[in-house]
């Protein structure tokens, strides 16, 4: 069963990282839903942080995580999974009750 995942890489700051790590999602077929790209400026090394929301299964997002690990330029792979928005936990109802006055 595909569940949606947010992926948050963080690299050094290079030019062809981007690329390499959507080459391997799209040699896995991959769904890619969103792509974030933010530079970190504060800091003397210049990293970069990658956030990509991904459709897909848990056994192939383990996977392409210690693929992208692997890359030259990868610091760490943060993922977690995305909580669907009709699911149980969010399934509030708003009701209206009648106050009882007596």
């Amino acid at each position: 069963m595909k569940h949606q995942f947010r992926v948050i890489i963080l690299g050094e700051r290079e030019t062809r990282l981007l690329s390499r790590i959507l080459i391997i999602l799209n040699r896995r077929n991959l769904k890619t839903n969103h792509i974030n790209v933010s530079n970190n400026e504060n800091e003397t090394i210049g990293n970069v942080q990658y956030v990509l929301d991904l459709e897909c299964k848990e056994e192939q997002l383990i996977k392409v995580k210690k693929l992208i690990e692997k890359l030259i330029g990868i610091i760490h792979v943060y993922y977690f999974r995305i909580e669907e928005k009709n699911s149980r936990k969010n399934s509030w109802k708003k009701i209206d009750l009648p106050l009882a006055t007596s």
